[in-house]
Formats: structure tokens, sequence, C-alpha cells
């Protein structure tokens, strides 16, 4: 009787065994995918984040490891959940070096593909100290969690880069752990996944070292160390999402030498990651650096790759302003202005927006409805409106518009060709206003200039921000970064200089935004900051 139940023992075990065994068959990293019941999941797209693969009917999964692989990790498939652990999105698993097996686990959407959901982009919290990290948590956090509640479907969050500052001589490391904790879904409402930003690198200097054999794969790894892979996708509903590093660094002495870059690597992963997804679906990018201005041969390549989709998106972040750019092949590009503004100095960025964060509503294979919200701003905010003649600014320096009392100028910070910005006198519709064409470089008002002069005068002139004399004390920086660029302003002449004005925009949804106030002079109720 023993030796019968010693054999059958035997027998269960070794079954368990082979249940349990994956051959790699040559390759040296594989596992199996299966969902809380351990049934196998097949289709589901596992990348080293140089090559990809589908799992087979098994739920197993093989690939050749790349030396540069830092994680293994699975494209969230639509049908399941966001694993999360420690509130934080868990797709990936780091690599060790004595180890070839790698095994995940998924958990069924108890309701199916969620087809509605929430996207939040969240732009260069770009925090420094622990005072921009509690306001981030004060302010930005409560807001996002807020907004997210105001429809009844699930949201996701993503940032768009520079969650942290380091710079050539501030090592701002120890930021992204806690911005991490700040991001907990418990706090904020939603898994948040990451992009890396050009501030968000290894301290220098870095160099080249075995798993690292580029410097621009070294600055990647503090980044990694914190949120997980720099280039990775993951899915919701009919919409394929993709996070890259576009930051081509320079020099392994200092993080400010860099430009816009994809490398060839990151091409081809891309180019194999997207042929999994079916060319009905939308595809949305997250980057850092904005591409709608670049002429970069790779850059151009993944535009290209997104076109041959039924709709696509890239969001941006990286130059504290908005700006919506259509590409000849119909990727539209959102350019987010800061959750940190100008730096933490106020609550507006330097073209005049609010700081805050973009809301996406998606359903199915496009997004239906989208806007700039200001943080802890009513979501209908999305113009300002001023007159001609206003002069900005404090006890620093003004800055006099040279249009006249006879026109009005609004800044409408999402909008893109397909608004309309139309002008009330007394309550009737006399005309629609035009865009000022965007300037840059310009350091004075002028009657060709779109910068937004009303938030030039707060940075400089009233906080001191750049301001020659020194005299305040928050006088560090360029005065040319509280110059930005602003692309989304516009100009009216009033038939009646002494009507009541009161200025429309309707954007391409159909949503209209009225504003009636007109600032005429040093008005900045609302947007100081404590320092």
């Amino acid at each position: 009787m023993k030796r019968i139940l010693l054999l059958v023992l035997l027998l269960c075990g070794c079954s368990g065994v082979a249940a349990q065994r994956v051959s790699p068959r040559g390759h040296d990293l594989y596992g199996a995918v299966r969902d809380d019941k351990g049934r196998p999941v097949a289709g589901v797209v596992v990348s080293d984040g140089f090559t990809c693969c589908e799992t087979d009917r098994r739920g197993v999964y093989r690939l050749d490891r790349n030396p540069d692989a830092a994680f293994v990790f699975y494209s969230v498939p639509a049908e399941y959940a966001v694993n999360v652990r420690a509130g934080y999105p868990s797709f990936y698993k780091p690599l060790a070096a004595d180890a070839e097996r790698y095994d995940f686990t998924l958990e069924p959407l108890p309701e199916g593909v969620e087809r509605e959901f929430r996207l939040f982009c969240m732009a260069d919290p770009q925090c420094q100290t622990e005072r921009h990290i509690e306001r981030f948590r004060s302010e930005t956090v409560p807001d996002v969690m807020r907004a997210s509640r105001e429809r009844d479907v699930p949201s996701y969050g993503v940032t768009l880069g520079d969650v942290a500052y380091s710079s050539d001589k501030v090592n701002a490391e120890w930021v992204m752990e806690r911005m991490r904790r700040a991001m907990d879904r418990r706090l904020i409402g939603m898994p948040v996944f990451q992009t890396m930003g050009n501030h968000d690198n290894t301290f220098v200097p870095v160099e080249a070292e075995a798993g690292s054999s580029t410097i621009n794969m070294k600055y990647r790894r503090a980044f990694e160390s914190v949120f997980g892979p720099a280039d990775y996708s993951w899915n919701r509903g009919e919409a394929h999402f993709v996070s890259m590093k576009n930051i081509d660094y320079k020099s392994g002495e200092r993080s400010s030498e860099y430009a816009l870059g994809f490398s060839d690597e990151q091409v081809e992963w891309l180019r194999r990651d997207l042929s999994f997804v079916p060319r009905d679906k939308m595809v949305v990018l997250c980057v850092h650096i904005p591409i709608c201005a670049s002429k970069d041969e790779n850059a151009l390549k993944v535009v290209e790759m997104l076109g041959e989709f039924a709709e696509a998106h890239i969001m941006a972040g990286h130059t504290h302003y908005n700006r919506n750019h259509i590409h000849p092949n119909g990727v539209y590009e959102h350019v987010h202005a800061a959750v940190c503004g100008a730096w933490w100095i106020s609550r507006l960025n330097g073209d005049g927006a609010p700081y805050g964060y973009g809301v996406y509503d998606i359903d199915g294979a496009t997004i239906r409805d989208w806007r700039y919200r200001g943080t802890g701003l009513d979501p209908d905010f999305q113009l300002r409106v001023y007159r001609g003649d206003a002069v900005f600014g404090g006890e620093y320096e003004t800055f006099a518009l040279p249009f006249g009392r006879g026109v009005v100028l609004a800044n409408v910070w999402n909008a893109d060709p397909e608004w309309r910005i139309e002008v009330f006198e007394d309550g009737r519709p006399t005309g629609l206003m035009k865009p000022l064409k965007t300037t840059t470089g310009v350091e004075k008002p002028s009657v060709k200039s779109s910068k937004d002069w009303w938030a030039v005068g707060y940075h400089i002139g009233v906080v001191g921000r750049g301001h020659r004399c020194g005299r305040s004390a928050l006088s560090g920086g360029s005065r040319k970064s509280s110059m930005t660029t602003c692309r989304h302003m516009y100009v009216y002449e009033l038939k009646n200089p002494d009507a009541e004005v009161k200025v429309v925009a309707t954007d391409r949804f159909g949503n209209r935004f009225e504003q009636t106030r007109v600032i005429s002079g040093s008005e900045y109720e609302g947007v100081s900051a404590p320092f």
C-alpha cells in the first residue's frame, strides 16, 4: 500500500513539473502568461524592449534577449485589467543575469473590454524640491481625482516626461521615487503610466558599460529603476498606447546636450510592436519632445508608421505651451502645457494657459472629446480676452500692447484650425476672430507678436523672473523662458470700441466656451503661487 501511495505521489509530482516546464528551444528569455485561474492566455505581445513576440495557444513566449535589455514586459491586453502593485502599473519584470524564465498572471475585466474611458495626460511636473512635490500632491493630484469622477467610466493616466528635474548641476534622481508614490492609484484615482523626459535621467557624468552599451542606454537607467521600461505599450478598448523615450543625449558629461531623436533600434521595436495591432484600431504615441517641428529621419518614420492606422495621435510635452498640430498624413499631435506651469513660480504657463493637464474622452477607436484643463479651474474656462491697448506687468517691468482700444485679443489655449472664435458686441454677433501669426524670439510687444504679454507681464513684471535688474528674489532664470511662444492667439477689430464684448469659442466637437471678462490692465487675481 505504501509503495502504491509513493508511486502516485511521484506521478503527481512529475505531472506538476511537466505542466510548469517551458522549453526555451534555444531562446534565452521565455515564460508563460496565464489568467488568474491558471488558464493560458494566447496572443499576448511580450517584449524585452528590442524585439516582440506573441504567446502561443499554451500562453508561452520565447525571445532572444538583447544584451542591453533590462526588463521583460507584456502589452496589457484590452480584455484584462491593468495589474497594479503598490499603487503603480505592474506589467514588467526586471531581468536577472541568472534567470531565463519570467511568468505573468492576468486578471480578466469583469465586464469585458472597456469601450469608453478617460485618458489624462500630464506633462512636465518637473519637480526639483520638496515644495514642488507637495504642490503636485496637494494641487494636481486631487484635481485629477475630481475630474476622473465626473464620468462613470474608467480612467487612466500617463505622464509625458520630466516628472523630475535633473540637470547638469542638479541631481533630482531621488524625486522620481517620491513622484511615483504621489501618483499612487489610491491617491490619484487611476493607474498612471510614465514617459521619460530629458530631465528624468541618470545624473552626470555617465558612460557606456556592459548592459548599457551607449550613453543613451545609461541615461535611462535611473528612470527605469523607478518606473520600469522607457519604451513599452498597453491596450484599452479599441486603442493601443505606446510610450517611448525620444531624447538623444549627445554627451556623457552634460545632460543638457540633447536633441529629439529615436534610435534605429527603437524604430525597429516600434515597427514590431505595431505589427500586432489591427489597422482599424487607434494608436496613441506618448513622447516627451514634440515631433511636429522635427525633420529627424527616424521621427518622420515614426509618424509614417502611425499614419497606417484608422486614427492616430501623438501626446507630447516639453515646451510648457499648448499646440495642436495635424501632420500631412492625418496624425494629430497634441503638445501639452505643463503641470508645473512656468516651473511652479505661478499658476500659469508661459503661453498664458493655466497650469494643468489634458483630458481625453475615448469611445471605441476614436477620441470623441478633449480639452486642456487648468488645475483647480472650471473645465469650461478655455480662453482669456485682452484689450488691445492694455498695459501688463508690475513692479519690475511693464509691457504695453500696441493694437489700440478698438481691438480685442483672445488666447484660446486648446484651439486648432477647426475652432470657430466669434465676437459679440452688445449682445450681437459681429464677426470672427483671426489667428495671429505665430512669432518667436520677440522680446517686446508689437502688432505682429503672438505672445501672451499678460502672462509675460506677470512672470517678468510682477514676479521678477529674468528681470535684468535682479531685485526680485526670483530674478534667476532667463527672460526667454518667460516669453514662451503662443500659437493660439486671436485678434479682432471691434465695430464699436465702447461695446460690451463677449467672445464665444466653439471647438471641433461643438462645445461652446464663453468669455465676457476683458482684461485691460494688470489684473492677476488667482495666478499667484506660493514661492
